[in-house]
């Protein structure tokens, strides 16, 4: 089932970055290259620190969390499947990514079988 855009009046956190289209791309890119098509999130934060910078006035944001955050709205709008988690401050955060060029190959594969 399609995944519907959220409906908030907000731009897309991802359009309110620097680099941020560097990091989408990225994370699209490293996970159609991952074993199994699968991102652990302890890559998303290791491209999160290397594309996202918060904002001074930012209290309390640090690059991983934005990363999430991105990771989150990119689930939204079926870039990519994404298992979530919750941090210990109960804030949702991304388990594991799936590309969903993964779900072609599966598919593929029972056909070829």
């Amino acid at each position: 089932m399609p995944k519907t855009p959220p409906s908030s009046s907000a731009p897309p956190l991802a359009d309110t970055l620097p680099y941020a289209a560097d990091f989408v791309i990225e994370v699209l890119a490293a996970a159609s290259r991952a074993p199994y098509g699968q991102l652990s999130w302890v890559e998303i934060n290791r491209l999160a620190a290397r594309w996202l910078r918060p904002a001074p006035a930012a209290a309390g944001a640090d690059s991983s969390r934005l990363g999430h955050e991105v990771v989150l709205e990119m689930s939204e709008h079926g870039l990519l499947e994404a298992e979530m988690t919750t941090a210990a401050d109960g804030r949702l955060m991304v388990q594991r990514v799936v590309h969903p060029r993964i779900f072609g190959l599966h598919a593929a594969q029972a056909l070829a079988a």
